[in-house]
């Protein structure tokens, strides 16, 4: 008792131990503060954290002090290189955000080739918020000096390096086991809703992310009353459902062309864009056609996020946290491919660059594609100025050998993922814009003029598509009927929408709206319908697949067919935590129940089909034979 007085009277005591242990929890609150601002997270929310989550947070990210402390037995160097460690983890998470749309997740971790080559295409702007978060780093910077003064130099003992790794490894299991894995935890331990905000913003970046790192083991969600009798049950409210005539004889089936347009996106939608070319003279005016807007899962990237689901028709709302070709198992998935290899198709898929982004090369072949073709395939190399990516008409021009390629006496899928209109929208000198925004953007101007030039590039290169195949059926007599969509709109989107043209919630759907196109080189019954009540005529990009297997005349699923009765009466069920009606009105769950049903209906069929803990009844993703 006597050496504890006698200690805690000690100056050595407060100034070597407790103040320089105080300094490392300071400046862990100073690295909770980084993430959460790097994440946007509003002012509301950070209040909001107080007085449970931001002291949690601050504490865990306190661990990796811990770890590093163990590892050197300085206190300074553990803080100087934990805040380090979290002030780049911040800037790099900023950047994320505001590129793709959604935080830097764990999963992440996975796709970081992809990820090294797509931040490599773009300009980083230097913005307050980058400021901020790098002079942070300067009171934590200080800190460690402070603490480097105090300690002195002093050899530990091994008893002393033994002493304090295990304190350091109490800590830490203090931490998280009190704060995420106990029985009752601090943060409650499911949390991780279809909107990934609502995690991160609520209780924090990183106790968010342990939850999504959690999520990994099993990344799809079960939904709320899952049941396989539930999922039969919400298969049979889509019987009556009246789809259009299918074709009679196989022999009639149309090729089918489905396009992911890199970036495609109508700005007309959240601006009053003005500008010295129509953009869109071709998609928005071609004759026998559909046009409306799908709703993508990110803004300014995620790909593969669209690829799935314009695919798979599955929603990512039962797996918000993964980048779907990484972590899912494609093995003998239900999609699109699958669907028309039933009917006898030969299928193709392609991309005119390369085959490591997001596993392509393995993750098509896994899906059931005969043939998959990469930049090599693509011979014709043709660039727009210095822009790195080859255009689609060159790419268009291309696919038509592999097409013509592909057996003839079976009808054919072909899909693609284009990328040419790729960011970053800085590459090409002005002097080689074709289109000219005369409305003022201030320092996004040049960015949207290349960007509008890309665009129309696409439109016209979309137009020497169709013109190709209707040659083709005047020589050949052979059916396509095409589809394109855009995966994303592009990352700076929100830098120039204008946010008085509707609420911020209508407004973020429509950042998330990417004009849709189906086509025929024959004429196609359901040409010129719109929906009536929702003048974007907008559905989720899962239902495209399904509305594109419709007007083809071809055989329907029973998941297909619910889709279909669920896109007339809740066409956007990935809006958040609530979905849009046939109206254009969101609601929120509760408000309706027959529209609650239907939604739910969708992701019980959903999690039937893909998830790790249900028995999937391979009848309800099969055409009747």
């Amino acid at each position: 008792m006597q050496n504890i007085k006698k200690t805690l009277k000690s100056k050595r005591f407060w100034l070597g131990t407790v103040l320089p242990f105080a300094l490392a929890v300071t400046a862990a609150f100073v690295a909770r503060y980084q993430l959460e601002i790097s994440d946007g997270v509003t002012a509301n929310y950070m209040a909001g954290q107080w007085p449970v989550y931001a002291p949690l947070n601050a504490l865990t990210a306190f661990c990796l002090t811990l770890v590093v402390f163990a590892l050197c037995g300085s206190w300074g160097i553990a803080t100087g290189v934990s805040g380090l460690i979290f002030t780049v983890l911040a800037l790099v998470n900023y950047y994320t955000r505001d590129l793709h749309g959604s935080a830097l997740m764990p999963q992440d971790i996975l796709n970081l080739g992809t990820a090294a080559e797509v931040m490599g295409s773009y300009t980083l702007h230097i913005t307050q918020t980058v400021i901020t978060i790098a002079l942070l780093y300067i009171p934590v910077l200080v800190a460690a000096v402070v603490q480097v003064k105090l300690a002195g130099k002093h050899k530990r003992s091994w008893k002393q390096r033994g002493a304090h790794a295990l304190a350091c490894a109490c800590g830490i299991f203090a931490v998280l086991y009190l704060g995420y894995f106990s029985p009752n935890p601090i943060k409650p331990a499911t949390t991780y809703g279809w909107a990934w905000q609502e995690t991160y913003y609520k209780y924090g970046y990183l106790a968010g992310s342990l939850e999504a790192a959690s999520l990994m083991v099993d990344p799809i969600l079960q939904p709320d009353g899952y049941s396989e009798d539930a999922a039969t049950e919400a298969a049979a409210m889509a019987q009556d459902y009246q789809a259009s005539p299918e074709t009679a004889n196989e022999q009639d089936y149309p090729d089918v062309f489905l396009i992911l347009s890199e970036s495609f996106y109508d700005f007309d939608l959240v601006t009053d864009l003005q500008a010295d070319q129509e953009i869109m003279q071709v998609t928005k005016n071609l004759p026998n056609s559909i046009y409306g807007h799908t709703i993508s899962p990110h803004v300014g990237g995620g790909t593969n996020s669209s690829e799935y689901e314009m695919l798979s028709s599955n929603s990512l709302m039962l797996m918000p946290s993964i980048t779907p070709f990484n972590w899912l198992n494609l093995h003998k998935a239900n999609s699109l491919v699958s669907n028309l290899k039933d009917l006898g198709y030969a299928t193709l898929a392609a991309h005119p660059y390369t085959n490591s982004n997001y596993r392509r090369d393995s993750a098509w072949l896994t899906l059931g594609f005969d043939e998959t073709h990469f930049q090599d395939d693509f011979p014709t190399k043709e660039t727009y100025g210095s822009r790195p990516y080859q255009t689609d008409s060159a790419t268009y021009r291309d696919l038509e050998g592999l097409y013509e390629a592909m057996p003839e006496d079976q009808p054919r899928f072909v899909f693609l993922v284009s990328i040419q209109s790729h960011g970053d929208y800085d590459m090409n000198p002005p002097e080689e814009d074709i289109v000219h925004a005369a409305t003022d953007y201030g320092e996004y101007d040049s960015i949207m003029d290349e960007y509008l030039s890309n665009i129309y590039m696409t439109d016209r290169a979309f137009g020497e598509l169709t013109e190709y195949l209707t040659e083709q059926y005047e020589k050949t007599g052979r059916k396509v009927i095409v589809a394109m969509a855009g995966d994303h709109a592009p990352s700076f989107v929100d830098h120039v929408a204008d946010h008085t043209f509707t609420d911020e919630n209508n407004l973020q759907i429509l950042e998330r709206s990417t004009p849709y196109l189906i086509w025929a080189n024959y004429p196609l019954e359901n040409a010129g319908q719109t929906s009536a009540t929702d003048e974007y005529n907008r559905m989720d990009m899962c239902m495209l697949a399904p509305t594109l297997v419709e007007n083809a005349g071809l055989p329907l699923t029973p998941y297909y067919q619910y889709l279909l009765a669920l896109k007339q009466v809740a066409p956007v069920v990935t809006a958040a935590n609530d979905y849009m009606d046939a109206d254009g009105v969101t609601h929120t769950y509760g408000e309706n129940a027959e529209l609650d049903a239907w939604v739910h209906g969708y992701f019980y069929l959903e999690y039937n089909n893909i998830g790790a803990k249900a028995t999937s009844q391979q009848n309800l993703f099969q055409v009747e034979k």
